[in-house]
């Protein structure tokens, strides 16, 4: 667990780094000690007054004593990492209460203290960044968990039917819907074009190749080091299929789908904060505010479309182990 805890810093540092880069920022402007160390300290004291302090320390432990052990221990590893995740959104949200509160409370309508807001601002959602990125190391570990209590559970003797034969039916019907969903966006575009009272379509302003990449460097390989990323597409295929599946390749593949949607949504989150960092260290040109703040949630549209078919995926595998 500790070379997966590891690993999965790496694609979440560089597209961290990518994001604010694309967003206008500075590597110093979403570094913040105090945030940071608040963050963990606060993360680090609820976690063991929970109890759960010991159990979750085990993801910091080697491959050989993981697979050691048994299925009771694997669960309360699973929900220490299930309420980490919950005592981590708690205990970051605190820092960004006590910022405002400071900031407003120090407020006066000065050109000095105009001059700072920006900043100030930006410090005040770095803690949410930071819960962000936890969160992603946080889901990455848990899927692992779940795979592995899955697979402990599941029945020896389940039969389980090898017939992956395509149905052309199902794929005709998958493609037909990609199709209505790529002419709905279009047509939509074309008709904002044509009414639309400012000089760009909406489509040159939901196409963004550098978020793409981000949110594809956030997701994919915590995918994979989570050892979940065949069944992710295992999953996939199973839409193209008319297979029947068991219940532990149901558990399987639902756990696989919902973590690349979880992962999904806090890549767009934290893409969009790292815009919004940016954005609010320059301030200086108030008329492109707009513009950089539209850039700033096109993340959230990308996860939205993925979590929407990864969405028609769960319901597929949910029906194919009816």
């Amino acid at each position: 667990m500790i070379i997966n805890f590891l690993l999965s810093l790496i694609p979440i540092c560089i597209s961290t780094i990518l994001a604010t880069l694309t967003g206008g920022g500075t590597l110093f402007g979403i570094l913040d000690y105090i945030s940071f160390i608040g963050v963990l300290l606060l993360f680090s004291v609820a976690i063991f007054i929970s109890g759960y302090g010991k159990i979750f320390c085990r993801i910091f432990s080697t491959k050989k004593k993981f697979q050691s052990l048994d299925l009771q221990e694997l669960q309360k590893t699973d929900l220490a990492l299930e309420f980490a995740g919950k005592i981590l959104f708690y205990t970051a949200i605190l820092i960004p209460i006590l910022v405002l509160i400071y900031t407003l409370e120090n407020y006066y309508n000065t050109p000095e203290t105009l001059m700072h807001i920006g900043p100030n601002c930006a410090v005040l959602i770095l803690s949410l960044l930071y819960l962000s990125l936890f969160e992603l190391l946080i889901i990455t570990l848990k899927a692992k968990v779940r795979k592995t209590v899955i697979l402990y559970m599941a029945e020896e003797n389940e039969s389980v039917s090898d017939n992956e034969k395509t149905s052309s039916r199902n794929i005709i019907k998958m493609l037909l819907g990609i199709l209505l969903f790529l002419i709905v966006c279009f047509l939509f575009g074309w008709i904002s074009g044509i009414y639309a009272w400012g000089e760009h379509s909406l489509l040159d302003s939901i196409l963004d190749i550098p978020f793409i990449l981000i949110i594809a460097i956030y997701v994919l390989p915590l995918i994979a080091l989570s050892e979940n990323f065949t069944k992710l597409f295992g999953s996939i295929k199973l839409v193209f299929t008319g297979r029947k599946i068991s219940v532990s390749q149901k558990n399987l593949y639902l756990n696989a789908v919902k973590t690349t949607m979880s992962l999904n949504w806090y890549a767009a989150f934290s893409g969009a904060i790292c815009g919004w960092i940016g954005m609010l260290y320059n301030l200086e040109d108030i008329s492109s505010l707009p513009a950089n703040l539209a850039v700033s949630i096109i993340p959230f549209f990308y996860a939205g479309c993925l979590n929407l078919f990864l969405l028609l995926v769960e319901i597929r595998v949910t029906k194919a182990a009816e």
